[in-house]
């Protein structure tokens, strides 16, 4: 049987952890796991810090001499964090959210472009926050201005509220995980790119920089019938991941024309994205400008 390479972040806990435990179930998946401390039995794990750049390149050269000269079949950057503030930075003085969530990611998927089959998936986690209509407890994005976003003291829609810039830089990357998972598919070539949207995942690691009322309902609500009376479209971590792994191993299929998948109460759809998702002229600039602010 032929070896499957798969290169993913954010396998090792969460949904992710079970998502790299089902990949592994499948006979000939070379599972190679960017991470800074925990393991999973059975994948390769290759150091990597998404709040560096240096990491990253670091990361990626050591995943093209891991595999010589073999190609990645799939590459799943799942990897994402909240934090309470936009005053942090990177040690590049990016925005520390919007750095790990997607120029970190962005900047992998160009440093391996050269490694990917012809065919490859390349699975970008986004979350339903990225869309008003969704009604997420969560401020959606105002704009996907990748300056301002990287820059947060440069952006003229800011908040007076921390709180509320926080959450928008979240969804704010997530929706630039959507739109370049849409520019992917308008490249020359056979890649796919998929957005994947777990849903509300109580249980994940998401709110561990946060307040630890936030982080102890988060965990409370894991528990199925608190987790479905309060988020009535949440999934559990484990449907979660195993769509994750399905997606990646061709078990679910995405339609043509499409490219988000959203998990709504365990099961798959999918919706059209947010209005400023939808929009070419948005999806070139985050393309071109994240292109531009990271050095490519």
């Amino acid at each position: 049987m032929a070896e499957k390479i798969i290169v993913m972040t954010g396998g090792t806990s969460g949904f992710g952890a079970i998502t790299s435990k089902k990949l592994l179930q499948e006979p000939g998946t070379h599972l190679i796991l960017g991470n800074r401390n925990k393991r999973i039995e059975g994948a390769e794990h290759l150091p990597l810090n998404l709040k560096s750049v240096r990491s990253v390149k670091e990361f990626s050269s050591a995943v093209i001499s891991t595999i010589e000269n073999k190609k990645i079949d799939v590459l799943i950057c799942n990897a994402g964090i909240s934090i309470p503030t936009v005053d942090t930075k990177t040690e590049d003085g990016f925005e520390t959210t919007f750095a790990v969530n997607h120029l970190a990611h962005f900047l992998l998927i160009d440093l391996l472009k050269q490694n990917l089959a012809d065919t490859t998936k390349i699975i970008l986690t986004t979350s339903g926050t990225h869309n008003p209509d969704e009604g997420s407890r969560v401020a959606p994005p105002k704009h996907a201005n990748i300056y301002w976003l990287a820059y947060p003291e440069k952006d003229e829609t800011l908040d007076e509220k921390d709180k509320i810039n926080a959450e928008r830089a979240y969804a704010s990357s997530k929706l630039c995980n959507l739109l370049t998972a849409r520019y992917i598919n308008t490249l020359t070539g056979n890649w796919e790119g998929i957005a994947y949207d777990p849903g509300p995942t109580p249980g994940t690691g998401l709110t561990q920089n946060l307040g630890i009322v936030r982080r102890i309902l988060w965990k409370l609500f894991s528990i199925s019938f608190l987790r479905k009376r309060v988020f009535p479209k949440s999934n559990s971590i484990e449907d979660a991941g195993k769509a994750l792994a399905d997606i990646a191993l061709g078990k679910i299929s995405i339609p043509a024309g499409k490219e988000y998948a959203a998990l709504r109460a365990g099961k798959m759809t999918f919706p059209l994205p947010s209005e400023l998702a939808q929009k070419d002229e948005v999806m070139e600039k985050v393309w071109n400008d994240s292109k531009e602010i990271l050095n490519l």
